[in-house]
């Protein structure tokens, strides 16, 4: 009984004191050992009370090392956020805005540009999943979002008109419907 008390402490202080080795961000439990943080989405290792990345590898070549922080680019964009309850086809479409909104193609070279923009892109995800929750109206949303980035009503439209392509919700069919209508120009502008 006694460890088990102690094992719980020492993951509550685990939980609350460590954070994520990329960005210093707080950590959420994956599974036992494994961490993702809030913030850029990166996985973390509990090695010992240390937090480290969950694999080392050495690479040969100064190119090994530069493709494979292109490939951890991609890897670290396609992570979805804890969806807190979106049906898939809300969570790929909170997945395609976010991409959109942060687009990182051509940058793959500046580590310290991409980590910024994957941060930024985790934001929206969490933006956008509080605006699905009911926290937030979605023309808060819109209007903060877009604003905040400086787009054009119709550059912000067809984003979230092209994110809503092929999704089978009767809700997703619909925001696509309406903002097809608004951008042939049914409605007024």
């Amino acid at each position: 009984m006694h460890s088990l008390k102690y094992k719980y402490r020492s993951r509550a202080w685990f939980n609350r004191m460590v954070r994520c080795f990329a960005c210093g961000g707080p950590l959420r439990l994956v599974r036992e050992g494994l961490y993702r943080c809030y913030v850029c989405g990166q996985l973390n290792q509990d090695r010992g009370g240390r937090v480290l990345p969950p694999t080392m590898k050495v690479y040969p070549s100064v190119e090994g090392i530069r493709e494979a922080a292109v490939e951890g680019a991609k890897e670290i964009s396609a992570v979805v956020p804890a969806d807190a309850g979106l049906s898939p086809d809300m969570s790929l479409f909170v997945r395609r805005v976010a991409e959109a909104l942060t687009p990182i193609k051509g940058y793959e070279g500046d580590r310290g540009f991409v980590t910024r923009a994957l941060r930024v892109r985790q934001q929206f995800r969490n933006d956008l999943t509080d605006m699905l929750n009911g926290k937030r109206t979605f023309q808060e949303w819109y209007d903060s979002t877009r604003s905040g980035l400086g787009k054009s009503e119709r550059d912000m439209d067809e984003i979230i008109y092209n994110a809503l392509e092929g999704l089978s919700e009767p809700e997703a069919i619909d925001m696509r419907n309406m903002f097809e209508h608004k951008l042939t120009g049914g409605l007024i502008r």
